[in-house]
């Protein structure tokens, strides 16, 4: 009994504890709860600042006098503050006070500059230097400026090779005025004389150069300074690892080192290479392929079994897989590629697992973003049609010949955009073609020069996408450039007068009529030409019929109507004048039939960097001129290389032969007949100075065979903007057929410089120096060529 008592106790006691330590807990929490009274502002004072206005400030602020006090509310406030941009330092203080708070904010205003001043800079004038730097005397002086400002010095002087320049920009209070000094310390003026490459026995030195944006100083010297940037030099020896392991030496190792002439003047960069072992593909598998046999597919790959290991050509080749399942509709084909090293060996092993799916198919072809343009106008130039498996080179194809057109815009770098969008069925994809309207339509007051054509005038207008049906609505309507528009006619409207030829011309070309095939077009001219001996004038019109046999192949049938008047031209009394100038003295009636083919496969119409055209005509000529004449010229572009930044290097090959057969007994006249020279034929000749000459006088009198032969390389120096050229012409023109083989060739060599620039529209500023290497005594040289805006002329 006694024990239960003592235990009923204890137990009283311990629930007494909890039930006091409860209470007294939820008191203190209570307690606790209790938060004192947020203080409100009752004040707001700006200390510190001087120049910027209390108002200025406080417009910057969102907290104003009689808010409660946030600390988070004021924290935003000095950001804004901040981000004025007048002010160093910025920093709270608070006072209480019996019904509130006072709220200062406490600023540091920053120094305003000014002066400017150089220190150090020999070589470069202050005037410039200031043009350099973003900071102006007068702003406020801001770090962050100061350090992109030296940049841009740095970069001003790197420019010029000065690659060790140092600059430091310093602030400094003088009499009360805050002087910022950029101090400059110039360095020698160091240009890259050798770049040599050491341990290298798989790839050539001129291999790896050109890997490299950094050049050694060479001729001409404006064009390779030899300068040294460091940012681009750690990036060429990225690029010339990579190229080592994409081309099979997957371990290779690049270090260099950098030696001076005694006058600092010079730099000479050597790389050590340890190019290690190169790699090989020891097995090369294909699984999944139903469509293809292995052997089809591995033609297409650049990696073949035994053959070095390519790094590059590993996503290369999956790409050609990919093509080729694109061209058969299978744009879904999931292509995986799977590469693995032997641990004994230099040895690769490479498979390609191909996940086929099913094929897709065209359900509807969707045109956007041509405001002007028809849709059926674009649609013909469309290779591929709704029901068709999707053939991804036909895509391709497309977006060529749209980009060829020179409907849309050429700038924009993707004038037609083609895209695929989810059809109503699993296996159809809808085509969507998406372009972007350019400037068809080119009105042109100026003039230009040829080297075949002298100086001249030209008020044109061309449009390639004209409309004749499409009349305006209103005068304004017009004026804004809404009527005649999206047709796809070509229409030139041109007077062109000048020292050596005057030209007017007038024509109109639909080059799918009724959305066929077929094209029509007529023109109207009158051309006035004066050569040294004669003078020229055509007058007549030509009609044009024509059809696209297969994409990019037209055949066209041509009659045409000439008028044509020769009168010879005599400087004094004494000079001789050839018997065939004599002969042909007096007026003519011409007509004509000439049969033409032409084919184009260029990727750019304009400025062309792959593919060929070629053009064939023969041309059967009766009433006074009766002849037969027949040509061929073709042109072969292919790109050699692209750099990047630098654009693409080009090479241009190809010949012209033309052959002439009187089809009486009254001969060619002379101004039928094929001369060489100048610019477009034989540059290092004058234009019409390569051809038989009268045996009396000496003077070219042209002959009834040309040929020609031109190849040409183009080196980008700045993009597509300016290129050097550098060429080598041969050909001749001689009396008849018997003469075809290889003498009296002549042959010319030489530079070049073509200049593309954007507001003179597609034309080209072309400078050729030309040395006749190979020639006759009666050729007519002439080593500069320069032409603008003016073609090979007659």
């Amino acid at each position: 009994m006694n024990a239960c008592r003592i235990l009923l106790r204890v137990v009283g006691l311990i629930v007494a504890l909890v039930i006091t330590l409860h209470f007294g807990h939820a008191k203190n929490l209570h307690a606790e709860n209790r938060k004192p009274p947020v203080p409100i502002i009752k004040k707001i004072e700006f200390r510190g600042n001087q120049r910027i206005s209390v108002s200025a400030i406080r417009g910057s602020i969102s907290v104003k006098e009689g808010d409660p006090f946030d600390s988070q509310l004021i924290s935003r406030d000095v950001d804004a503050i901040w981000s004025l941009g007048f002010f160093d330092n910025i920093e709270i203080e608070i006072e209480e006070l019996e019904d509130g708070v006072k709220l200062a904010f406490l600023v540091v205003e920053r120094a305003v500059i000014d002066e400017i001043q150089f220190q150090g800079n020999k070589k470069i004038k202050t005037k410039k230097l200031k043009k350099q730097i973003e900071i102006k005397q007068g702003d406020y002086l801001k770090p962050y400026l100061l350090k992109l400002d030296e940049e841009k010095i740095r970069e001003l002087y790197i420019k010029k090779c000065f690659c060790r320049v140092q600059i430091k920009a310093e602030a400094q209070t003088v009499d009360g005025k805050t002087v910022l000094t950029f101090n400059i310390d110039e360095g020698p003026k160091v240009r890259v004389a050798m770049i040599d490459f050491q341990g290298n026995t798989g790839l050539t030195q001129r291999k790896l150069r050109k890997q490299m944006e950094t050049k050694r100083k060479r001729f001409p010297s404006f064009i390779f300074p030899g300068r040294f940037e460091t940012n681009k030099f750690e990036s060429d020896v990225e690029k010339v690892k990579e190229y080592y392991m994409n081309n099979g030496w997957l371990d290779v190792d690049i270090g260099w080192e950098m030696t001076y002439s005694e006058d600092n003047s010079e730099m000479f960069i050597t790389f050590h290479v340890k190019e290690g072992e190169r790699y090989y593909v020891r097995s090369l598998e294909i699984d999944g392929e139903s469509l293809f046999t292995d052997e089809e597919l591995k033609q297409k790959l650049k990696l073949k079994e035994g053959g070095p290991f390519f790094l590059d050509a590993v996503d290369k080749d999956t790409y050609q897989i990919r093509l080729a399942y694109g061209e058969q509709g299978y744009i879904g084909a999931a292509i995986k590629e799977k590469h693995s090293f032997s641990s004994e060996e230099a040895k690769a092993d490479v498979s390609f697992k191909i996940e086929e799916r099913d094929r897709s198919y065209i359900e509807k072809v969707k045109i956007a973003g041509n405001d002007k343009t028809r849709d059926n106008v674009i649609r013909r130039q469309v290779t591929f049609h709704p029901g068709e498996k999707l053939d991804t080179e036909k895509i391709r194809d497309t977006q060529r010949r749209l980009t060829n057109t020179g409907y849309f815009d050429m700038e924009s770098g993707m004038p037609a955009g083609i895209n695929f969008e989810p059809g109503s069925e699993p296996n159809q994809q809808n085509v969507l073609i998406d372009v972007k309207e350019g400037r068809t339509g080119m009105l042109r007051f100026g003039g230009g020069y040829g080297a075949n054509v002298g100086a001249f005038g030209d008020i044109s207008y061309t449009d390639r996408n004209f409309d004749v049906t499409d009349l305006p609505k209103s005068w304004d309507d017009f004026l804004a450039g809404n009527a005649f528009r999206g047709g796809g006619e070509i229409l030139t409207l041109r007077f062109s007068p000048g020292f050596e030829r005057t030209e007017i011309m007038a024509s109109l070309t639909n080059p799918s009529v009724f959305d066929s095939p077929y094209s029509a077009g007529a023109s109207l001219f009158d051309y006035l030409r004066w050569y040294r001996l004669y003078q020229q004038q055509s007058m007549g019109s030509r009609v044009t019929v024509g059809r696209e046999i297969q994409r990019d192949f037209f055949v066209r049938l041509s009659p045409e109507f000439n008028y044509i008047d020769i009168d010879s031209r005599r400087f004094d009394s004494l000079e001789a004048i050839p018997k065939d100038v004599l002969d042909a003295e007096g007026s003519y009636l011409k007509s004509a039939i000439t049969l033409s083919a032409n084919m184009m496969k260029t990727d750019n119409i304009y400025m062309p960097t792959r593919g060929y055209d070629g053009e064939s005509a023969l041309e059967f000529s009766g009433m006074d001129v009766d002849l037969a004449k027949y040509t061929i010229k073709s042109t072969k572009y292919t790109t050699v290389m692209e750099v990047p930044k630098w654009g693409k290097h080009v090479v241009a090959y190809g010949g012209t032969f033309g052959v002439l057969q009187p089809t009486t007994e009254n001969g060619i006249p002379i101004f039928e007949r094929f001369y060489a020279g100048g610019y477009g034929s034989l540059r290092g000749f004058n234009y019409r100075g390569v051809s038989p000459v009268d045996e009396v006088t000496g003077d070219q009198i042209g002959g009834n065979l040309l040929m020609l032969m031109n190849a040409e390389y183009l080196v980008p120096i700045y993009k597509d903007i300016i290129r050097m050229a550098v060429f080598v012409d041969t050909g001749k023109a001689d009396r008849d057929m018997s003469d075809i083989n290889f003498d009296k060739f002549r042959l010319a060599t030489g530079l070049g410089l073509r200049l593309n620039v954007p507001f003179l529209g597609r034309s080209t500023i072309a400078i050729d120096y030309g040395i006749p290497v190979l020639k006759e005594d009666m050729d007519e040289v002439q080593a500069f060529s320069f032409n603008f805006g003016g073609g090979g002329g007659y």
